[in-house]
């Protein structure tokens, strides 16, 4: 329980108690909650779109969502999203892209392509209708567990930081039982559009962090963060085109 409520605390920003004198390994270990998390985050989507759904059209559904979900995580991702933009689309070094990553400042790059990703987010969700609400719970799911592919896998970039404690610690046990799970569930409350989302982001996960690993050595938390938003939009329009 303990290390749910880490994981809790981390990914969102639900008043949870904070739990103390919270360990490295501790923190790190976590991430094996990181789905169950996304479970709860969608649920609580799905619950939200289908009360707004009685008094909303589906333009404002989809704007309370796609808000809901930013407050609900604190823009954790979005962040993550947002540095990694500046730094793989500034047409630099490795080295340079890296420090720019790691600036606190917002460049263009970052501004631009996260209009796009929310512009994205926004119409696939406002292309569901009242009955396939409940297919909200699959991408902020999806995207925590199929992001351990990058963080098991592929190394990291940085010699210290928060994302590398994450790499030293993903064990393939526990993302292989997890998919497993999560494959039956899917399978069986979604059908053919569940195992399509799944495949799709498996598959934009190991190729999108095998093209940065290549760029720039390795990944980086930021990239985790990126991969996480990139994953959610792609889940996305695999369930729009089964709608």
């Amino acid at each position: 329980m303990r290390a749910l409520l880490i994981a809790f605390t981390f990914l969102t920003r639900i008043p949870f108690p904070q739990p103390q004198n919270v360990t490295t390994e501790e923190f790190t270990r976590s991430q094996r909650y990181y789905p169950l998390i996304g479970l709860f985050l969608g649920g609580i989507l799905w619950s939200t779109a289908a009360l707004a759904g009685i008094f909303y059209p589906p333009l404002a559904v989809a704007a309370i969502v796609l808000a809901l979900e930013i407050i609900l995580t604190g823009g954790l991702h979005l962040d993550g999203f947002m540095d990694s933009m500046d730094g793989l689309l500034s047409a630099r070094t490795p080295e340079r892209m890296l420090a720019i990553m790691k600036d606190s400042r917002v460049g263009a790059h970052a501004s631009i392509t996260l209009a796009v990703l929310l512009i994205l987010k926004f119409s696939l969700i406002a292309s569901f209708d009242p009955r396939s609400y409940y297919f909200l719970v699959l991408p902020p799911m999806l995207a925590r567990w199929a992001f351990l592919i990058a963080v098991i896998h592929f190394p990291y970039a940085r010699k210290e930081g928060l994302g590398k404690g994450f790499h030293e610690s993903g064990r393939w046990v526990f993302f292989v039982a997890e998919g497993m799970i999560l494959a039956l569930l899917v399978y069986w409350i979604y059908g053919l559009a569940g195992i399509s989302a799944i495949l799709s982001a498996l598959a934009l996960v190991t190729l999108f962090s095998w093209r940065v690993a290549r760029l720039l050595g390795g990944l980086t938390g930021d990239i985790y963060g990126a991969i996480i938003e990139i994953t959610e939009v792609v889940v996305l329009l695999v369930i729009v085109a089964y709608l």
